[in-house]
Parts: C-alpha cells; structure tokens; sequence
C-alpha cells in the first residue's frame, strides 16, 4: 500500500520512495563512519553498492503486483526504474553531500549519474524536482 499508486498521490509514493532511500544513506553513512579507518568502504565498493541497491529497489517495487497463479493482486507503481535511480542517487548526495571531505569521489560520481539520468529522462524527471529538494 506505501507504493500503491492507486491508493496513493503520485507524489506521495515519491516521497514515500525518496524518505526510504534517505533512511538508507543514513544507515549507511553511520555504518561506516563506525568502521576503523583501515575498514573503510572504498569509492569502488560505495558506488557498486548504490548501483545495487537501486537494481534491487526497482525489482522490489515491480514485484509487488505479481501474484501465483494468475491471481491478481491489484497492486500498482507507476514509478519508473530512471525516477528510481534519481531518487536513490539524491538522497545519497545528500546524506554524503555533509561529509565532502571523505566522500568527494563518491559524490562526484553521483553528481555525474545524477546528470546522465537527467539528460535522458529530463520529461519523466520534471515531476520529482520538489520531492529531492
């Protein structure tokens, strides 16, 4: 129901997406700071992990309509896999954007995404401007 663009505003589902992906950041931001420094996450290993991430993200949330059997859930996202990655993509520089020091390659790659997404996708990305900012 917290993706159901049924039940829920467009919008709202974004948020909701968008709010989730924030929390991650988050949690991964005080996972390694907690790490020695020796155990840092590499740049290599970050940006994997976010590419990963917004792969499995997208499976979750397309997933959620399919039922056994044939049964029809009535489940529907209409949120597509490029609003997806934006939406990771964002949160992650801005959770990471506070500590530029550390993770400026990261967020250089992030930025560069953040570009190529917009630039293939500037129509289906207007929408979601108030939801990152």
């Amino acid at each position: 129901m917290y993706l159901d663009t049924t039940y829920n505003s467009f919008p709202t589902v974004l948020t909701n997406i968008y709010t989730s992906f924030l929390e991650t950041a988050t949690k991964t931001y005080a996972y390694a700071r907690c790490l020695p420094s020796s155990k840092q996450p590499t740049v290599a290993l970050l940006t994997r992990t976010i590419t990963a991430l917004i792969e499995m993200a997208y499976v979750l949330i397309k997933s959620k309509g399919r039922a056994k059997k044939g049964v029809e859930l009535g489940y529907k996202c209409a949120v597509t896999k490029p609003q997806i990655a934006f939406m990771a993509l964002n949160a992650f520089r801005k959770v990471l954007g506070k500590r530029q020091s550390r993770y400026g390659k990261v967020i250089t790659w992030l930025a560069s995404r953040i570009s190529e997404l917009k630039g293939k996708n500037e129509e289906a990305l207007k929408r979601m401007k108030s939801v990152v900012e």
